[in-house]
């Protein structure tokens, strides 16, 4: 059942404890969205602790976490919420198997019963699988829907909190370019630089982070992407050698998948990361005008109709071809 704001609101009011959980690799939008919904919390007097599986990726260590952070629940040690929330998961499994675990009642030390669950998400594919669903996929970010709930609260939109809302806002709209921004998510990013934030100093936070050994990574990738279909898709593989040469980790690669978007004349973008050993991750891009996650849903995966991904236990080339192949039937 998808209930709303109001439900939300007071779960919230309810709850003394709670937990924040986002899925693994986190992005700007889980980051942004887990950290103010921490800042919510405090501002209600809660206790509120956040466990990101795979932790904060480098590119985003910049971003103050108003809450202690674990990555696992036996780091809680006794600690125990009477509220998990999940932020900008698109399915329970993206949180990790042991936060899966736990929705099946199969976490020794964390009981399932008693413990409110709460899933505030984007996802065209969420399941809506807690005990309350608030999702809205027509939203450019789940920022926006925990900026709404800010709002709803009396809580003002400035200093950590605004700066937290306006990173899951940028990431998750390509800096208010992609398909999904529109007047609602604009309007909530000018309240949120009218109470204060510094958009430049964000921005310099945000973009000019990177390494020499990132840019030359990114730009061995972009040598070596390859066009189908008549120029429409534009595939890159990154095999998980590239990444061990460069001396960097998966985060190092995010955003690529949207570069693949710029290509004049490409409708969808594929790129493909391998991370082990017939395990292979894509991501497909679009500029709306193709559903790519109908592709990814067909290999498990889910996401937006522009922005969609999937796991695959395959060897990257294997894998890039049967989504090729996926692609050119879609298109």
């Amino acid at each position: 059942m998808n209930n709303g704001l109001s439900v939300v609101k007071e779960a919230f009011l309810a709850a003394e404890r709670a937990l924040i959980v986002s899925h693994v690799n986190p992005d700007g939008d889980a980051v942004g969205s887990s950290a103010a919904l921490a800042h919510i919390l405090r501002s209600l007097d809660k206790e509120v602790r956040i466990c990101l599986h795979s932790g904060i990726p480098e590119f985003l260590a910049w971003m103050p976490l108003p809450a202690p952070l674990v990555q696992s629940l036996d780091a809680l040690g006794g600690w125990t919420p009477d509220m998990v929330i999940f932020a900008d998961c698109g399915d329970m499994r993206r949180a990790g198997s042991e936060i899966e675990d736990f929705m099946q009642g199969k976490k020794p030390g964390l009981p399932r019963s008693g413990i409110v669950t709460v899933n505030i998400d984007h996802h065209i594919s969420n399941p809506a699988f807690a005990d309350i669903n608030w999702v809205e996929a027509q939203r450019s970010a789940t920022g926006e829907l925990v900026g709404l709930l800010a709002e709803d609260l009396g809580i003002p939109l400035s200093g950590d909190l605004g700066e937290a809302l306006y990173l899951a806002l940028v990431t998750d709209s390509g800096n208010f370019s992609y398909a999904n921004t529109g007047p609602d998510s604009l309007a909530l990013a000018g309240r949120i630089v009218a109470q204060g934030l510094d958009v430049a100093r964000f921005t310099d936070k945000y973009e000019n982070t990177w390494s020499l050994a990132r840019m030359r990574l990114w730009g061995r990738l972009l040598s070596e992407v390859r066009l189908h279909e008549g120029g429409t898709v534009a595939c890159s593989i990154a095999p998980k050698g590239y990444l061990d040469e460069a001396g960097l980790g998966k985060d190092a690669l995010e955003g690529f998948a949207s570069w693949l978007r710029k290509l004049r004349g490409v409708r969808v973008g594929l790129f493909v990361r391998e991370d082990g050993p017939s395990l292979t991750k894509i991501s497909l891009r679009s500029m709306g005008g193709v559903d790519v996650q109908a592709v990814a849903a067909q290999f498990g995966g889910g996401g937006h109709a522009a922005a969609a991904g999937a796991e695959l236990a395959l060897a990257p080339d294997e894998a890039a071809k049967q989504v090729l192949k996926a692609v050119a039937r879609l298109l």
